[in-house]
């Protein structure tokens, strides 16, 4: 148990050690990272149809209740040309 708290130790207090490095590196990779996934996740979620469980990218707002659908759940979807 000892071993185990004093290696958290040297994990947590990591700039005894240099840690600019893992600033710099890894820490800036997995934020960017995760930034950019967590924009598209939400661009994604934004922009896609709003019939439940349909993936597919939404750019028609349905007259009724002016939300996005794709073209397959649009009323009139089979006279919208792209």
């Amino acid at each position: 148990m000892a071993s185990v708290i004093a290696s958290l130790h040297s994990i947590v207090h990591w700039p005894v050690k240099g840690g600019y490095n893992f600033v710099s590196g890894p820490l800036a990779d997995i934020t960017l990272a995760t930034a950019f996934l967590g924009w598209l996740y939400l661009f994604l979620r934004h922009h896609n149809c709003h019939v439940d469980r349909c993936p597919r990218l939404a750019w028609h707002p349905h007259p009724v209740n002016g939300h996005p659908v794709c073209k397959k759940h649009h009323p009139d979807g089979h006279s919208i040309t792209a």
